[in-house]
């Protein structure tokens, strides 16, 4: 089961977030799960 949530971004940050998931052809929430998750592995190894 997924949760949705909601996150504040600069317009810009926003913007390139929209322009690599089309040329990925992801969506921004494929993006920012692969994001965090990478992020979340990262600090687990600490």
């Amino acid at each position: 089961m997924r949760t949705r949530m909601t996150v504040s971004l600069p317009p810009a940050f926003l913007k390139d977030a929209e322009r690599l998931a089309r040329k990925e052809r992801r969506t921004k929430s494929e993006l920012v799960r692969e994001a965090l998750r990478q992020y979340i592995e990262s600090r687990r190894n600490k």
